[in-house]
């Protein structure tokens, strides 16, 4: 069994989300109209779905630029790093990562010899 390719939408429409710059939309509509008929959504369904698709894929756009802008050496998160690896004590790591201490005004300073994760954490 091939899988079929959704019908394009109308040029107008296209147009118009090319021209409101709903690049998520215009690329996700064709294949989620398909998917609400066959399963029956109401408008308000298929509104959400396009509207939470267009949100993310713009969260997702600023995030990469705000990344870029920021000129950081290398792209660290905090999903990889290697507390095992670390002398940082994992009650205080979970502290540093909940960002309680942003909020509560608290100021943060990283000391300790090479290959403690400082960088990584700080990126």
């Amino acid at each position: 069994m091939s899988a079929t390719t959704p019908p394009a939408l109308p040029a107008d429409l296209t147009a118009g989300l090319r021209r409101l710059k709903l690049a998520a939309m215009r690329q996700l509509a064709p294949e989620l109209l398909v998917r609400a008929k066959t399963q029956r959504w109401t408008p308000e369904e298929v509104l959400r779905a396009l509207v939470e698709a267009e949100v993310a894929a713009r969260d997702a756009s600023n995030e990469r630029a705000r990344l870029k802008a920021a000129g950081f050496p290398v792209l660290k998160t905090l999903e990889e790093f290697d507390l095992a690896a670390s002398s940082i004590p994992a009650p205080t790591w979970a502290y540093l990562t909940s960002l309680e201490w942003i909020p509560a005004k608290e100021n943060l300073a990283l000391i300790g010899p090479a290959g403690t994760g400082k960088s990584h954490t700080l990126i």
